[in-house]
């Protein structure tokens, strides 16, 4: 989906945007809207709202119906928009320089690129010192949130989200003689527990997988590879596969091989539900709500979607299991990957900064108490009330799994243009889409494939570093090499210190 942008776009769309800039310099334009802001008029004003997380969507339509009952003349529209089709959608909004009043990051388009291309507005005066100070460590992070020290994206999440877990069917534990103690924490325990479910009940499975959602494949392989292989990052990034002590991609590291061959085993024996390799995970939550899987593997945010979507809500959250049972981990490099922008060329800023305020203060603590994610704010995960147990248990399970991993951002900024550069030219493939080709018995020879992909991307972070470099910034592969980095201890400021001697 994610399409990489050519020079003379990207040239043509800076001076576009430069020019319709101009005409609203000032960041707000209530002489263009005659809105007057929320203490003048008050003629009607609507403001357009793109957002790319379907989990957030209960969440948007209870606090949307609450703002616009405090603020009856400003109307907020969110069209629905498919989560696969967001970067396609996105893409094309900055091509034509259209975009929405406010609409969610995506890595397809990072916040570096946006910048230069002067599309979106700077949020400071929404964020005195005070107010940055409420949120986690790390959120402001340049590249991300930040550019030139201004903030030009509000986190939407908690930066410590994507972490995996599993999910257990108590029903179907149940039936099949099992309990919460049965729930496995390696691999041959999940054999061995999946062949006493298919004993019990020939249409029932152990797992389900939703295999058309390649993200979701990518992100559980690589934490559940970090339990055999550490040194390769774990996360959901451009940086995913990437060992930190080489400098270079890693994708047919032993710990990914390895992971993806157990799960073709899973389904060469008949323990994983066979229409796994042809559904998403929304599908393959249903089909787990609805007792014909004892587990799906997901990120945290599922607890309130099989509740609300499938008003189910007997079952438990446990850590992935691993092979051997041995740790397991998720990168956490500080910066917040969801996020919000407004639009350089937003007719109603004014509005707009009311309803990111009310966003703040609304949207954030009922994530919480809807059993979605947690808040960027700490005080409001402290103080919040939840009374979701499956929720908090996830969200204690994700927090555990973080680990504060290095980063080329903190040790050269210049890794931000890289990033940008890396993104139109990275590989389309992914190692959840060599996932569904392996298990389809598209793709033989797994090693050589994933040595590929890892080939292709070393390929493209070397010519995206040279082209940084050859525009005259100081960076080279070295600064993507940590050599004093050891996996599961957080590597923390003093650590880059140690570099530099």
């Amino acid at each position: 989906m994610k399409k990489a942008f050519s020079i003379g776009l990207l040239s043509m769309l800076a001076m576009s945007a430069v020019l319709s800039g101009c005409s609203d310099s000032s960041g707000s334009s209530q002489g263009e809207s005659g809105s007057g802001g929320a203490n003048g008029d008050k003629k009607p004003v609507t403001i357009t709202f793109w957002h790319r997380w379907p989990e957030s969507q209960p969440v948007f339509e209870k606090a949307i119906q609450e703002f616009q009952e405090k603020y009856p003349y400003i109307k907020v529209e969110m069209p629905s928009i498919a989560s696969a089709q967001y970067a396609a959608q996105l893409q094309a909004a900055v091509a034509s320089n259209d975009l929405p009043d406010i609409f969610a990051n995506q890595n397809a388009v990072p916040t570096d690129q946006l910048y230069q291309l002067d599309l979106i507005h700077d949020l400071d005066d929404l964020f005195p010192q005070k107010k940055k100070d409420e949120f986690y460590e790390g959120t402001w992070t340049e590249g991300f949130t930040t550019m030139n020290g201004k903030v030009y994206a509000m986190p939407h999440f908690t930066p410590r989200r994507f972490a995996h877990v599993m999910y257990y069917n108590l029903d179907v534990l149940k039936n099949a003689g099992l309990s919460e103690k049965d729930v496995p924490k390696s691999w041959d325990e999940l054999i061995a527990v999946g062949k006493k479910i298919r004993e019990k009940n020939s249409d029932v499975y152990p797992l389900i997988l939703g295999v058309k959602t390649d993200w979701l494949m990518g992100g559980f392989i690589g934490q559940m590879a970090s339990a055999i292989n550490p040194d390769v990052l774990p996360n959901d990034g451009a940086y995913a596969g990437f060992n930190y002590k080489k400098g270079e991609y890693e994708h047919n590291s032993a710990g990914i091989v390895q992971t993806m061959k157990f799960i073709k085993q899973l389904q060469d024996d008949k323990l994983l539900h066979p229409n796994s390799l042809v559904i998403d995970y929304r599908e393959a939550s249903a089909l787990f709500a609805g007792g014909k899987a004892a587990f799906v593997i997901d990120g945290t945010f599922l607890t309130s979607e099989l509740q609300q979507n499938n008003n189910f809500n007997n079952f438990g959250v446990a850590p992935l299991p691993t092979k051997d049972g041995k740790p397991q981990y998720y990168a956490f490099q500080g910066e917040t990957k969801a996020s919000v922008h407004v639009s350089k060329n937003t007719k109603h800023y004014d509005e707009v900064k009311l309803f990111l305020q009310f966003y703040m203060d609304r949207i954030y603590p009922l994530e919480l108490e809807m059993g979605v994610e947690g808040s960027p704010i700490i005080a409001q995960n402290q103080n919040t009330k939840m009374t979701n147990p499956q929720f908090q248990q996830a969200q204690k399970i994700q927090d555990q799994m973080f680990i504060l991993s290095p980063h080329q951002y903190i040790r050269n900024l210049a890794a931000i243009k890289v990033n940008t550069e890396l993104n139109g030219k990275k590989p389309k493939e992914n190692l959840g889409k060599i996932l569904e080709g392996y298990m389809a018995g598209q793709i033989k020879d797994l090693e050589g494939t994933l040595g590929k992909l890892s080939s292709d991307y070393n390929k493209a972070l070397q010519d995206s570093i040279n082209k940084v470099a050859g525009g005259g910034a100081k960076i080279g592969l070295n600064d993507y090499k940590f050599p004093n980095w050891t996996p599961f201890e957080p590597y923390t400021k003093s650590k880059y210190e140690e570099l530099g001697k």
